[in-house]
């Protein structure tokens, strides 16, 4: 298994041939999704002292329960699948906080609670998922996953030949 500074500069020097193969236009939503997904959404946020789970410093606390459910190496490393599984973990994370801020504020101030509940995030993540843009940031997080899974192959096969 590749150490997690390895996976670090592998997949920065990788991100740099796979904008060849990206339109233009959408160089930014794809490098913003790669990043996202070599730096805070990698695969190795199943580790409880991972870097990636470091990285989200006081949010780390978020990933606990994922990280309880899942094993190393598990589905969290299987390409596409474990990407899926770790935004739609993030994404019910956000809504479960929002919904508890909600219920907080209700107690501290009502009007703002009106005024939040008012928000559409359904609509807001429908919105999101039909915009091309989204389409190269996931292509980003994928690759970026894709290429975090070769590498722990690759690093794996020639521990066993070394």
């Amino acid at each position: 298994m590749a150490l997690s500074r390895s996976h670090d500069l592998i997949n920065l020097m990788l991100l740099v041939p796979t904008l060849y193969f990206v339109p233009r236009e959408f160089y930014l939503p794809f490098a913003t999704g790669y990043l996202i997904g070599t730096f805070l959404l990698s695969p190795d946020l199943d580790l409880k002292h991972s870097k990636p789970s470091k990285r989200w410093k006081v949010f780390r606390y978020l990933w606990r329960p994922y990280q309880s459910k899942s094993k190393h190496r598990g589905i969290s490393h299987v390409p596409i699948v474990g990407t899926f599984i770790r935004i739609a973990y993030l994404v019910l994370a956000v809504f479960l906080l929002f919904q508890a801020f909600v219920l907080l504020l209700h107690y501290v101030d009502p009007s703002l609670e009106v005024f939040l509940t008012k928000v559409d995030m359904i609509g807001l993540l429908q919105e999101l998922m039909y915009r091309e843009e989204s389409f190269y940031f996931l292509l980003g997080l994928i690759l970026s996953e894709v290429f975090h899974v070769l590498i722990d192959l690759i690093s794996s096969f020639l521990k066993g030949y070394l």
